[in-house]
């Protein structure tokens, strides 16, 4: 009777032990907690935005903004269409993991001679959501996005 306690009390050890583990293991802030398909596969799509928060406050997304897109290529490329007045402009350039794939840096070809680059904290990273989070001047932004 006392091994078979024993064996019991074993078994329980290892699930809480595994359990701990596997809830400890969240490298982004928002999820997930566990993922079979890697950071690349995930983030590779063509994302709208749904939702943007500033300082914590959700803004209402214009019908220019509803239209925007950003798309994340494997080997490296971005595509990023915005409207403005209705009207689409295209812009180009290259993404990159950063900060052990916490962040992802932006460097976007512009007219000058020295690309733009901007970096976005990931809060996020899941097949159907991405959350991506940028500081400018003394605002946090907050975007959410879904697949297209």
């Amino acid at each position: 009777k006392i091994k078979i306690m024993r064996k019991n009390s074993l078994i329980v050890m290892l699930l809480v032990a595994t359990f701990l583990f596997l809830t400890s293991c969240n490298k982004y802030e928002e999820g997930p907690s566990i993922s079979f398909r890697s950071k690349t596969e995930r983030l590779c799509n063509i994302w709208k935005p749904v939702k943007i928060l500033v300082n914590g406050s959700e803004t209402i997304l214009s019908s220019d903004q509803q239209k925007t897109t950003i798309e994340f290529q494997k080997d490296g490329d971005v595509f990023i269409t915005v409207y403005y007045l209705g009207i689409a402009v295209a812009q180009t350039g290259q993404w990159e993991f950063y900060d052990k794939s916490e962040k992802i840096i932006l460097t976007m070809n512009t007219d000058d001679t020295i690309p733009s680059k901007d970096t976005l904290t990931i809060l996020k990273l899941m097949e159907e959501e991405l959350w991506l989070k940028k500081e400018i001047n003394s605002d946090i932004l907050e975007y959410h996005f879904e697949p297209k």
